[in-house]
C-alpha cells in the first residue's frame, strides 16, 4: 500500500511538472515573440541603411549570429572583402544592424535608429589609405614550388572548384596556382577562410609543402609607410593544437623584411612591417611559407601596403 502511494506521488509530481511545462510556453511564448524583430522591422532598418551606403563602408551584424538575416536583406551590397577583411583599413564607416542589445563597438556611435527592435548604427572610422590588396592582385604573382637546388612555377589554371566545408578547409576557387596536382591542397589562390574564432577571412591560401617553401612573388608592387600582414590556419586544422607551427617569411627586393610564425591558437594574427625609410615607391615583395611537419597546415594570409596612420 505505501508503495502504491509513492507511485501514485510520483505520478502526481510528474503531471504537475508537465503543467507547469505548458503554462510556462503559454507564458513564454508572447514574450519570444515580441523579442523577435519582425521581417518588417528588417526591412526597414536595411532601407534605412541601403539609401545611405557608400563603397567604403562595412556592414555588420550584432550578434555574430545574426549574420546570415543582414546578408539575407543587403549582401548584394558586401563584396568579399568587405564581408570577411583582415583588418580595417580602405573603410570609411562601419554599418551595425543589432538585435537585443547587442553590439560589436563600445564608443557612441554617430547616427542611430531604432525600427522596431532592430537597431542600426553607425560609425566613421579613421583608417589607412591602401595602396595594394595582395589577396585582390594574386592572379597576377609568380608562385613557385621549390625542391632542392631548384624550383617549378606552378601555372594558374582554370579547374573545377572544390565547395570545402566542415573538416575540408575553405572553397578552393575556380582559378587558381596549382602546384602539384597529386596533392590537390597544394595550390594558391584567394579564398574565404573561417579563423580560429569562425569569423570570415579573404585571404591567400597558401599551404606549406614542407621545409622548403612554397613561393609567391609580386613583381611590382607600390609600397606606403606599412606593409600589414596577417595570417591564420582554418579553424578546424587549428582548434585541435595538435600540430606545428607555419612559418611565412616576406622578402622586400631580395631583404628578409619580417618573418610571421603561426602557432595552433595563435588565431588570425600577425606583423607590420615599416617601410617607410625604404625610400622605394614600388618593389618586388616575396612571401613563402614552410613548416617541419605540413599535415594539416591550412594556412592563409592576407597583407596590404597602407599610407596612414588609423585605426586597425
Amino acid at each position: 500500500m505505501a508503495e502504491a502511494g509513492r507511485k501514485l506521488s510520483l505520478a502526481a509530481w510528474v503531471w504537475v511538472l508537465i503543467a507547469g511545462l505548458a503554462v510556462f510556453e503559454l507564458v513564454a511564448h508572447p514574450l519570444i515573440r515580441a523579442a523577435t524583430p519582425s521581417d518588417e522591422s528588417w526591412e526597414a532598418a536595411s532601407a534605412f541603411v541601403r539609401a545611405r551606403y557608400q563603397p567604403t563602408d562595412r556592414i555588420v551584424a550584432a550578434p555574430s549570429w545574426a549574420d546570415p538575416i543582414v546578408r539575407s536583406h543587403l549582401g548584394d551590397l558586401l563584396s568579399l572583402r568587405m564581408a570577411a577583411p583582415s583588418h580595417l583599413a580602405g573603410i570609411d564607416r562601419v554599418w551595425e544592424l543589432s538585435i537585443r542589445g547587442a553590439s560589436t563597438r563600445d564608443e557612441p556611435p554617430a547616427l542611430e535608429e531604432d525600427f522596431a527592435g532592430v537597431r542600426v548604427r553607425m560609425w566613421p572610422v579613421s583608417t589607412d589609405d591602401v595602396l595594394y590588396d595582395f589577396v585582390e592582385e594574386v592572379e597576377h604573382a609568380e608562385v613557385e614550388l621549390v625542391a632542392g637546388d631548384g624550383s617549378k612555377f606552378c601555372p594558374w589554371v582554370s579547374a573545377r572548384p572544390a565547395p570545402g566545408g566542415l573538416g575540408r578547409g575553405p572553397m578552393t576557387p575556380k582559378e587558381r596556382f596549382v602546384c602539384d596536382s597529386r596533392r590537390p591542397w597544394l595550390w594558391v589562390g584567394a579564398t574565404v577562410m573561417p579563423d580560429l574564432e569562425l569569423r570570415p577571412r579573404r585571404c591567400i591560401w597558401q599551404h606549406p609543402a614542407g621545409t622548403e617553401p612554397v613561393r609567391v612573388t609580386f613583381l611590382d608592387a607600390p609600397l606606403g609607410e606599412r606593409l600589414v600582414i596577417r595570417g591564420g590556419i582554418d579553424y578546424n586544422g587549428e582548434r585541435r593544437r595538435n600540430h606545428g607551427p607555419v612559418t611565412l617569411r616576406v622578402w622586400i627586393d631580395d631583404r628578409l623584411a619580417g618573418e610571421l610564425v603561426h602557432h595552433d591558437g595563435d588565431g588570425w594574427s600577425g606583423i607590420d612591417i615599416d617601410t617607410s625609410e625604404l625610400a622605394l615607391e614600388r618593389a618586388e615583395v616575396r612571401f613563402e611559407t614552410t613548416a617541419q611537419d605540413p599535415t594539416a597546415r591550412l594556412f592563409c594570409w592576407s597583407a596590404s601596403t597602407l599610407q596612414g596612420a588609423g585605426e586597425e
